[in-house]
């Protein structure tokens, strides 16, 4: 027989530790780094200035200088192995190989608006997304090109990834719509997110999506269900600090760490690479709105029942799932609707669950979320 026991988790919107983001500039103006961004081996930094002609470096030691020039106007970046880099010149209609001492040839000649580029797991071939054409290629590594995903829906895509599932992610630049693509090759919408103009580039790390919602100057957390929220930013700026008061100057480029506890963006506004830690902890956009002693999941241990209790002290709308360690939703409590003042109480038939850790969340149509964690053994 599986048990439940169950202890608060301190946090909301899905982090699970106490402490916010915190965002810290990194680069200064002598390498102006405004769009895509990538990591070798090493742990250097390499960035796209798509309103110069040049990628720039800084290593792991904070040592800045321009690596590669010549370029018309340097969008995706992708490492083919170790040491050599491929860019996507989007107006020059090129792909380009720059090796380690800056040397640059060509790689694919013509290739209409290459935007980004994601190197496939376990391969030297590469899925590069044509902003003007409104299709995804594959490159082989001996520059042979062919069509890989077209739909109607896409619309000028830029930003590719892909979750631990090895589902691809698809982001339209100009409507901000984000497709997933199976792994056997279906497309299908997966989200919308409602805010700014523009999406420049995903990333993913632990479970979700981010997305930089450029002309909003914020980033988005966008859970593998498609719930999309507000994660970091507010108003245009190049404050530096925690989740609180840090801003963002048209946030563009994004990249996860390798540990994926770090992201990295790019300001197209200020041209500055900007780092986030902390990844987990609590954001302030979207803080508790519920107290811990308000929602109660019991007994501890428990039986083949996860009995949950949520005590609303005054009208508000919420909804309530229950998430596993990967962030997918797992079972539905209740859809959004509106509760008034009372005890509310609900049961979730263990039984039918894996062993592992999973979440309780309560959503309010504001956004805020209270977060519980809860083991099933």
């Amino acid at each position: 027989m599986k048990h439940i026991t169950a202890a608060l988790l301190l946090s909301s919107c899905f982090f699970f530790h106490a402490n916010a983001q915190t965002v810290t500039t990194i680069t200064s103006g002598a390498v102006p780094i405004d769009d895509d961004i990538i990591f070798d081996a090493a742990g250097n930094l390499y960035g796209s200035n798509y309103v110069g002609n040049s990628i720039y470096k800084r290593t792991a030691d904070g040592v800045e200088s321009a690596f590669t020039s010549g370029l018309s106007s340097p969008n995706g970046l992708a490492f083919l192995n170790d040491t050599t880099l491929i860019v996507a010149d989007n107006t020059g209609n090129k792909l380009y190989k720059v090796f380690p001492d800056g040397s640059k040839q060509i790689f694919v000649d013509p290739l209409p608006g290459p935007s980004g580029v994601l190197r496939l797991p376990d391969s030297d071939t590469f899925l590069v997304t044509s902003y003007t054409m409104h299709k995804v290629w594959k490159v082989a590594s001996d520059g042979t090109v062919s069509d890989y995903l077209v739909h109607p829906d896409f619309n000028g895509p830029v930003g590719l990834c892909f979750d631990d599932a090895e589902n691809l992610y698809v982001a339209n630049f100009n409507d901000r719509k984000i497709f997933r693509v199976t792994p056997d090759g279906q497309i299908n919408f997966f989200v919308q997110p409602s805010l700014g103009q523009y999406i420049g580039f995903i990333a993913y790390a632990n479970g979700f999506i981010y997305a930089t919602a450029m002309n909003a100057n914020k980033i988005y957390k966008i859970d593998l269900d498609g719930n999309d929220a507000v994660w970091l930013g507010s108003s245009i700026g190049s404050t530096d600090g925690d989740a609180s008061v840090a801003k963002f100057n048209r946030p563009n480029g994004i990249r996860a760490s390798a540990s994926g506890d770090t992201l990295y963006v790019s300001d197209f506004g200020s041209k500055r690479v900007r780092m986030i830690t902390n990844l987990g902890g609590a954001s302030a956009t979207h803080t508790a709105f519920l107290s811990d002693q308000q929602v109660s999941v019991a007994p501890n241990p428990a039986g083949p029942d996860i009995r949950i209790g949520i005590e609303v002290t005054a009208a508000t709308e919420l909804s309530a799932a229950l998430y596993d360690a990967n962030g997918r939703r797992v079972y539905e409590i209740f859809p959004m609707q509106r509760k008034v003042q009372g005890l509310y109480r609900y049961s979730i038939d263990a039984t039918s669950l894996t062993p592992g850790l999973y979440f309780l969340q309560l959503r309010a149509a504001t956004g805020a979320r209270l977060v519980k964690k809860v083991v099933v053994e």
